[in-house]
Formats: structure tokens, sequence, C-alpha cells
């Protein structure tokens, strides 16, 4: 692609991804796309709440860029699977990784990454911020949890390997995250910015070791951490660390892909060294994309301008920023060919090839932890009471995440009770136990990424006075038992709740399936007394 004429703005514009508001092709995007030349885009939930609309977006973004002689677009999304998934209904979703990690079978992680990768295709998109391959070795991780594969580096690089193989045999930049390692932190990087006291050789023995193999195995893109290592950088998190990117990256590791800086938009950057001046250290540590994120086109173009000024001040070399570009360009000749799109049917992407496959997946990975009493296969002429929430819907991920519970559990033999919010309220904890009878088996099924709600707690003690039977399913971050009474009867976890990891607790807890899952992490201690 010729840059023969474009100016420093220009240029610069191509190592942005931006955010922007809406479903449809706008007066502000088309800015952005002409007057800007911005790389690319992520589209996050906003963007995504009708499934034809995001065809038509995306077909209208390389549109434009067409018809005013722009380089196509990266049109890019956060769509990991499981419980991080922007676009949530009328696609087939990998049921997680934490799940392909407990179900141990290599191919998995290629499959679930091969189907969601040709889905995305089809909808326009060419880069997914995926997989994530950090390893889950703090228990404590508020933001990563079941977003990694596991606690075994061995096994986050194996999975981590087929999943890049998988997007990228269907067509889809695959982007490994978050370099050099997020998932040894006990604070989020959205909220804050995180430490790890490790160096060199501990890093590479563990946190790096996903990223080097999959480097190595033909990785082409990587995202950063905005986490601190002060070991080896006391100032700068890796993000806009030039010993991360240049001296690590660069010339040890010798990777020649593409650098993404994770969103500046979150607070380890925006707050701690602000988005502006965070930008230019990323370009001067050497990221070739800056993944904005901002609220609207304008806060975006600021970032831009202040790369523009920083080159002119002579602070930041212009030769840094034609380098990135040519990267980028090289990288768009190969993932982006056709950009006009074609007609897409629907059915393309509930096929039942697909779901048969992401079914199979959580089948092999829903893991049964303890079954002391035991309560399983469920009996079948009792009455089984289910209490769930009614959406699995957080800070993050809002609106349209509703719970099929209701759907799946519709015999006679089930009493579904939805909660009004995410946890007990004072109320339901003094009511619930009162629809219960005596040693009647209860399922709670339970979402939370993070800390668990004493009042969850507060609810099956008061359960426990009425029945012994009690049976805790986690729908995501399996560390919540450590919250949970030490004498519990039976817990499993599923790691997220898909529509196809549903279907297949069911099935496991009516003794359809054995279940098969074998947790990829260890659990923590149940520290509450009856």
């Amino acid at each position: 692609m010729e840059t023969k004429g474009w100016s420093l703005k220009e240029r610069i514009g191509q190592m942005f991804i931006i955010a922007f508001g809406g479903e449809e092709m706008s007066r502000e995007l088309e800015m952005a796309i002409i007057e800007l030349n911005v790389g690319g885009v992520i589209l996050f939930q906003r963007n995504l709440r009708d499934f034809e609309k995001v065809i038509q977006l995306n077909k209208n973004i390389q549109r434009v860029a067409r018809e005013h002689g722009r380089p196509p677009l990266w049109i890019s999304i956060d769509q990991e699977g499981g419980g991080i998934a922007y676009l949530w209904k009328g696609m087939t979703l990998s049921p997680g990784n934490m799940i392909i990690g407990a179900a141990q079978h290599t191919q998995n992680a290629y499959d679930a990454s091969y189907i969601m990768g040709l889905q995305l295709k089809k909808l326009g998109f060419n880069m997914n911020f995926a997989p994530n391959i950090d390893v889950n070795n703090n228990p404590k991780n508020p933001v990563i949890g079941a977003r990694s594969y596991g606690e075994s580096p061995e096994k986050v690089s194996e999975l981590g390997r087929e999943s890049v193989r998988g997007y990228h045999d269907s067509g889809v930049l695959a982007v490994g995250k978050h370099f050099p390692g997020h998932g040894d932190t006990a604070l989020d990087s959205h909220l804050s910015l995180p430490k790890v006291e490790k160096d060199l050789e501990k890093l590479e023995q563990f946190e790096l070791l996903p990223f080097l193999d999959c480097m190595n195995d033909g990785m082409e893109a990587i995202m950063t951490a905005h986490i601190l290592y002060p070991l080896l950088d006391p100032e700068n998190p890796a993000t806009l660390s030039s010993y991360f990117l240049k001296d690590l990256l660069r010339t040890k590791y010798r990777f020649e892909g593409l650098i993404i800086t994770d969103s500046m938009e979150m607070h380890a950057i925006s707050k701690f060294f602000g988005r502006e001046a965070g930008t230019v250290k990323a370009v001067k540590a050497g990221a070739d994309i800056i993944l904005a994120c901002g609220k609207d086109v304008e806060s975006q173009q600021k970032m831009m301008e202040a790369v523009e000024h920083a080159v002119n001040e002579g602070t930041l070399d212009e030769a840094v920023v034609d380098l990135a570009v040519n990267r980028i360009l090289t990288s768009k000749e190969k993932w982006i060919a056709d950009t006009a799109g074609s007609n897409v049917d629907l059915a393309y992407f509930q096929q039942h090839d697909f779901q048969d496959k992401m079914y199979q997946i959580a089948l092999e990975g829903i893991t049964l932890h303890f079954d002391r009493t035991p309560l399983l296969p469920l009996p079948v002429n009792e009455t089984i009471s289910i209490i769930s929430q009614k959406s699995y819907n957080d800070e993050n991920y809002t609106g349209d995440r509703q719970s099929i519970v209701h759907k799946l559990f519709n015999k006679d033999k089930y009493d579904v009770y939805y909660l009004a919010g995410a946890n007990p309220d004072s109320r339901e904890i003094l009511e619930l136990p009162t629809t219960v009878n005596h040693n009647q088996y209860v399922v709670l099924m339970i979402n939370e990424r993070r800390e668990l709600s004493k009042t969850w707690v507060d609810l099956i003690l008061a359960l426990k006075k009425k029945t012994k039977n009690i049976i805790v399913v986690s729908l995501w971050n399996p560390q919540i038992i450590e919250y949970l009474p030490v004498d519990l009867s039976t817990y499993i976890t599923t790691f997220s709740y898909t529509d196809q990891v549903m279907k297949g607790l069911k099935n496991l807890l009516e003794g359809d399936q054995p279940f098969k899952g074998t947790s990829p992490v260890t659990l923590l201690e149940s520290k509450v007394k009856s």
C-alpha cells in the first residue's frame, strides 16, 4: 500500500484503532476514516445490539475507506468466548478458555477458535483480541480468572498455539494478550495500576512462556499489559516500556509482528499517566497500534494530535511512526483481502455443526469438584428447586445476557426462582427458604466474576436449616468456593454460561452424561463454617 503523499497526520492515523458510538455509519465515523485516516475500529456492545446492523456497519466502514482511497480498516472485537463476548446474541459462542482447559483436549482450542473466527469473518471482522494466553497463577486475580486456560504455563501455551492457529485458518488475525502476562495480579488494570514483583528469569519460566511459544509458532500480533514490573522497569507499565517492547519483544525475542496496546481508556493509563501523554509514551516505547477506546472520536483525535505534536517538537522521531505504519500496512495486505463483503444468511451462525462442537466442549469441560453426600444425578421423582440470577450482566457487559434456566429446566419437576438482582437481598434470604421442603434438593447457580457477596452465604446458611441437599454451580469464577460453607455437599464449575454450557450442565445434572472435566486451577479452601 502506497503512503507517498500522506501527511504526518494521516500516517499517525493508521496507528490508531478507535471506538465510536452507534450502530450505523455516522458523519463522525466517516470523518475519522476520511480525514484522520484511522487504521481501524473496535466494536463494543453499544455497536452490537442488532446482528444484521453489524453486518451492514462493517460493510459501510470498508466502503467509505474504498471510495476515498483509504486503506482497508482493521475491524476488531473483543470476542474471547465464554463470559467475554461483546457480540452475544446471534453467534454460536466458544464456551470460553477455562472450560477448554478443563476439557484437556488440545483440539478443542483449535475448533472453538476456528468456528468463532469463521463467524467473525462472515460478519466483516478481521481482527479479534483473542486468545487470552495469560497464566492464571493468582487465584485472587479479579480480571483474568476463567478467561485463562489455567494455571499451567505449558498447558496455556499448548492451547494458546492451537487457538491462534484456529483464528488464522479462519482468516482472522489473532491478538494474543496480555504481554508479558496479566495472570499474577490481585488488581484490575481497568481500575488501577497492578504491580508484579518478578524478574525476567521468573517471567520467562512462567508468564512469558505462552507468548514465546505462540510467537515462535506463528502468532503475528500481541496486546500489551498495563502492568508495572518494578524489577525490570520501575517507572513504566509494559505498555509504556521500551524495555518490554523494544529490548525484549523486538531485540531479544525477534518478534516482527504487530504490538498493540490494551485500551488507553483503562485507569492504569488514563488515571496514572493520562491518555495523551500515555499514548506518546507508548509510541516511543515501540507500540505500533494504539487501542484508543475513547468515549467519542474527538477525545481520541486528541491522542493522535499528541503524537503529532511530539514529532513536530522533536521529542518523537518521525521514523518511529513510519516504521510502525509500514508494519501495519504490510499486515493489512496479508489479512484484509476482500472488503466488499457478501450477503450473509443468518442461519449460518447457528448451524448444527457449530453448536454441536461447542456443546461437546462444554460436556467435556464442566467439572464436578466434589459430591460428598452424594446428590447426583438429580432424583427423577422429586421436585428440584433452582435459584439463579435472571441475567448474567456485570459492569462491563450489560443489557442482553438473560438467563435461559427457565427455558431449559422447564419440566414440572423443577421450580425456578430468579433473584431480583445480582445477589440475594434480605427479603429473599428470609423468604426463599420458606419455599423449600424438608431435605428438598436445591441447586444454586451463581454467576460471579470476582468476590462472592456475603448475602449468598447468608442464603445458603438459611437454606441449610431446611435441607442439606444443596448443590452450588459456579458459572464463572471457580474460586468462589473460598466463600462457601466448608460442609457444602456438592460443587460444580462451568466457567461460563453460554447456551451450550447451560444445556450441557442440565444433562450432566440429570445423569445423561458423566462429568469429565478436570479443574485447570487449584481451588482455594472454603473458609465459612456452618
